[in-house]
């Protein structure tokens, strides 16, 4: 037995030792082309970009597209103290994914053959790394994954990437960490239909929502700045989202981050779901169930600090009402957490309309037919908090905590 074992371990070893042999390192330098490299490389291979501006084949849907397990796509930058936004200051010493012609998408990453607008793919790409890439400027993603198993989005900046910038979605094992995206007309960041994704870290502000969750299961956002939005974390019934519902979407977990001055003002695309939201919420959990809102700083959003709101009491008058596009699921928001988070200042300058009776650091309003059940709001800080509640009793929830 012990011999065997023995022999086992070397034959690991011995595999892993000849794969990272295998393992090359390619070099891109401003005027080459980055696809070009993409397209040369080995499963497992490193490919380290100098800093300078790329514009790849105008010709493409795509800055950027990965097919090749294992790669790793590594930015060089030179050291510099100011903000990715100060396009004067680190921008001119990072790699900058700059649009090109017909280029939809700035870095999409899928097993070949499963392209950004399918509906399935067959099979799934095995890891992908992308660290140090500004990626400035697409009509429809900046940075998306599509079917691929384990990944992780390291100090990468979207720019101005007009539908998503940073766009898990039906992938799994992942982590998105000290991020920054901004200037998005749907969402900054947001994880779909996807399942063990760490999102830690990252600063997410100027777009109509900072974050976003749907139809997704284990995810964990934490520690992320997540201000000037029109919504700073939207959580939402699958009705919201692209993707049909999963078995399970549980265990959304929003902890130690800081949503604060999420009020700016709606310019989403007229007919989406996203030109519906009223500005001025810090977190909205809409028509979602079992998860967990807590340890949060949460502030000057003018509208709602933290709400539990139906999928049908939040859209009712609205092109995404339950009368116009019936739920796919159940809309009612069961069982959520909402505890230990400090509030101060929210509610103070609803947007106007029909809702403004809903202004309140915390809100919980359903009116569904199958009446939510399980929330809880629990030890949220100071006391004497602003509360709006559709219960009977008029007091906010709390059940099962």
């Amino acid at each position: 037995m012990h011999v065997r074992f023995t022999l086992q371990i070397f034959a690991v070893a011995l595999l892993v030792s000849t794969t990272a042999a295998r393992a090359g390192i390619l070099r891109v330098y401003p005027g080459e082309s980055i696809q070009a490299a993409i397209d040369a490389a080995n499963p497992g291979d490193t490919i380290l970009v100098e800093p300078g501006e790329y514009y790849e084949d105008a010709g493409s849907i795509y800055g950027l597209r990965i097919t090749t397990d294992n790669l790793r796509l590594i930015g060089k930058s030179k050291n510099s103290h100011s903000h990715p936004s100060d396009k004067a200051g680190q921008m001119s010493n990072r790699v900058r994914l700059i649009a090109n012609g017909a280029q939809e998408t700035g870095v999409y990453v899928a097993p070949a053959g499963c392209e950004y607008k399918n509906s399935a793919c067959a099979e799934e790409l095995q890891g992908f790394y992308l660290r140090g890439f500004s990626v400035e400027g697409y009509p429809a993603n900046g940075i998306q994954t599509r079917w691929v198993n384990g990944f992780q989005f390291v100090r990468n900046v979207s720019v101005n990437n007009l539908n998503n910038g940073i766009y898990p979605t039906l992938s799994a094992n992942g982590l998105v960490r000290d991020n920054i995206s901004y200037g998005s007309l749907d969402t900054a960041m947001w994880v779909a239909g996807s399942e063990n994704i760490r999102v830690i870290g990252n600063e997410l502000f100027g777009s109509v929502i900072g974050f976003e969750i749907t139809v997704s299961n284990q995810v964990l956002a934490s520690h992320n700045k997540i201000y000037d939005n029109t919504v700073g974390i939207g959580l939402f019934h699958p009705n919201g989202a692209g993707n049909p519902p999963l078995p399970v979407m549980e265990n959304w977990v929003i902890e130690h981050n800081h949503i604060y001055d999420n009020n700016r003002p709606n310019d989403a695309p007229d007919g989406s779901f996203q030109a519906d939201l009223p500005p001025g919420a810090g977190v909205l959990l809409m028509g979602v169930s079992n998860h967990v809102v807590g340890k949060n700083r949460v502030a000057n959003n003018g509208f709602v600090g933290i709400g539990i709101l139906g999928w049908c009491s939040a859209t009712t008058g609205t092109d995404n009402s339950c009368e116009t596009r019936p739920p796919i699921s159940d809309p009612a928001a069961n069982d959520n957490q909402i505890s230990l988070n400090t509030l101060n200042g929210n509610g103070e300058s609803p947007p106007g309309g029909i809702l403004d009776f809903l202004a309140a650091d915390l809100v919980y309003f359903q009116l569904e037919v199958t009446v939510g059940a399980g929330n809880c709001f629990k030890n949220n800080k100071p006391e004497g908090l602003t509360f709006v509640s559709s219960a009977p009793n008029g007091e906010l929830p709390s059940d099962n905590c």
